[in-house]
């Protein structure tokens, strides 16, 4: 899943490119508006790179606002603003992917910790039962060994 994740980050961050030797021709995508969302797209894949999914897709759905606004103020090509949100759609995917795949491991994780807490409690409720029922054994040998000894009946020592 990560290696599909960040083969589409990557794909992402391509498509990002500005297309060099293209002057002549209308913009598809202004200078500044490509080092923007080349700077998002690189704190998305550091953010995915590190396990931080959510803040990924926090990062991806601004990336989305400011393509937005870039689109409609002319600094990006219809064309390219569609391919460039063609790759924003495949990473949320992934992202989303990856967010709901943590959220069932860890509900996994808290249902592992709480029935291994219920067995430890179980666990700890029969070792009373049987270190109560061994005392008990043990009191009840230690009075028939002292009923035994008539001397210490005498002395009163078996009540």
């Amino acid at each position: 899943m990560r290696k599909r994740l960040t083969l589409a980050l990557v794909s992402g961050l391509l498509l990002l490119l500005p297309l060099a030797g293209c002057a002549a021709e209308p913009v598809e995508l202004q200078a500044a508006t490509a080092e923007n969302l080349q700077s998002a797209m690189l704190g998305i894949t550091e953010a995915a790179a590190g396990g931080d999914f959510t803040e990924a897709q926090s990062l991806l759905t601004a990336m989305q606002g400011n393509l937005r606004t870039a689109a409609a103020a002319g600094q990006v090509s219809a064309e390219r603003s569609a391919s460039i949100q063609t790759a924003i759609n495949l990473v949320s995917t992934d992202l989303t992917v990856e967010i709901e795949a943590a959220a069932i491991a860890a509900e996994a994780a808290a249902e592992a910790a709480a029935l291994a807490e219920e067995q430890n409690a179980k666990d700890a409720a029969e070792d009373a039962r049987d270190a109560e029922k061994k005392a008990a054994e043990d009191a009840k040998d230690a009075r028939e060994e002292c009923l035994d000894d008539k001397d210490r009946v005498k002395a009163g020592e078996c009540n």
